[in-house]
């Protein structure tokens, strides 16, 4: 009697729980019934000429995938958006597009769905600059001209460029439009050019970019009369008072011992670099060479030493005083002021040491 009635009670337990689990679903209506549109991205940053892609589906109450396709359209021409036909997925419950920029500047793209519409931001950026060089192939020591595109200009206040082997260039001018850089000698490849403003951009967007094209410095724009007194360059002199002018020049590195004001007689390595100026007569002038890296040594005279010679050549080095030859104190920069007579004088720049980059960088003031 117990066990049938026992029996009894679990019949009417097994009742009484089907009954409780049919309450109504109130989200049972929605099932299948487009409710959102979702996309993985709502920005995307894209290289011009670069591709990236972007996925999205239709969802229902119950955030359920449902097989309707969605549809992408480029907001303007910064940008291309197509369907990716790579793209198949199993079920068909989402739809992918693939992104391309086409120019430097804002853009978006518009996505559609079973009635409902989101945008993702495209920030389309420049990967390398493509203005035109005046040369690339320039001689170190020359001055190469950079400039600029229709969408990537100079920021005046920061532009700078550096060449192959991390070697900075030295801007002599500067416009939002051109650069003018001299050339150090480096390695080849592109250069790098910090200072670039993309202006469909509001604020204008500041870049650091490669060039697309590789740069080979090649040759030496002062060689080979810079070894001799009667082939000597000449250097142009700054014309306004505290107006400097800079050029650059290679260290020096052939065996010419006799030109030198010091030479292997006062234990230097007989190199030196030689330079023609003609003097007004009233101008005092600062002479000034700068190179890396910076020589420390207190107690050994390897250095880069700089001076002046008079018209009669290596007879008359010195005429300005040993400044700029500092010895034991040996330090860059070297500098020495001169007012030098009316006439033909010579910079003599020479080697002391080994193991200084290949660059001198020689920058001349007027004083007054």
């Amino acid at each position: 009697m117990n066990r049938r009635l026992f029996g009894a009670f679990g019949v009417l337990a097994a009742v009484a729980l089907i009954g409780g689990s049919c309450k109504n679903d109130p989200l049972s209506n929605l099932d299948g019934v487009p409710a959102a549109l979702v996309v993985d991205f709502t920005h995307l940053q894209i290289g011009v000429g670069r591709t990236a892609t972007v996925t999205a589906s239709v969802l229902d109450a119950r955030s359920t995938p449902l097989p309707i396709p969605v549809t992408f359209t480029a907001c303007n021409n910064v940008v291309t958006a197509g369907p990716d036909t790579s793209y198949h997925p199993i079920p068909a419950t989402s739809s992918r597009a693939v992104v391309q920029a086409q120019t430097p500047a804002p853009s978006c793209v518009v996505v559609q769905g079973a009635g409902f519409t989101d945008t993702v931001t495209v920030s389309a950026v420049p990967v390398s600059f493509t203005g035109a060089l005046s040369s690339t192939t320039p001689k170190g020591g020359d001055t190469l001209v950079i400039a600029s595109t229709p969408q990537l200009k100079f920021d005046t206040a920061a532009v700078s460029v550096k060449f192959g082997g991390n070697n900075p260039g030295i801007v002599v001018a500067k416009s939002a439009d051109t650069v003018r850089v001299l050339v150090p000698f480096s390695a080849p490849g592109p250069l790098t050019i910090a200072g670039v403003s993309v202006i469909s951009y509001t604020p204008p967007l500041a870049v650091t970019l490669p060039t697309s094209v590789s740069v080979t410095q090649t040759g030496d724009f002062w060689a080979p009369g810079d070894t001799g007194y009667a082939s000597a360059p000449t250097l142009p002199l700054p014309a306004a008072t505290d107006q400097s002018l800079q050029y650059i020049t290679l260290l020096p590195g052939i065996f010419n011992d006799a030109n030198c004001g010091e030479g292997t007689a006062a234990a230097g390595l007989g190199m030196c670099t030689i330079f023609k100026y003609t003097a007004n007569g009233t101008d005092s002038l600062e002479f000034k060479a700068s190179w890396t890296p910076p020589t420390v040594a207190t107690t050994d005279v390897s250095d880069i030493d700089i001076y002046s010679c008079g018209s009669a050549g290596v007879a008359a080095c010195f005429e300005g005083g040993p400044a700029g030859a500092t010895g034991a104190t040996a330090k860059t920069p070297e500098v020495f002021t001169i007012k030098p007579s009316a006439g033909v004088h010579y910079l003599v720049i020479e080697k002391y040491s080994s193991g200084e980059n290949a660059n001198v960088i020689v920058t001349l003031t007027k004083k007054n």
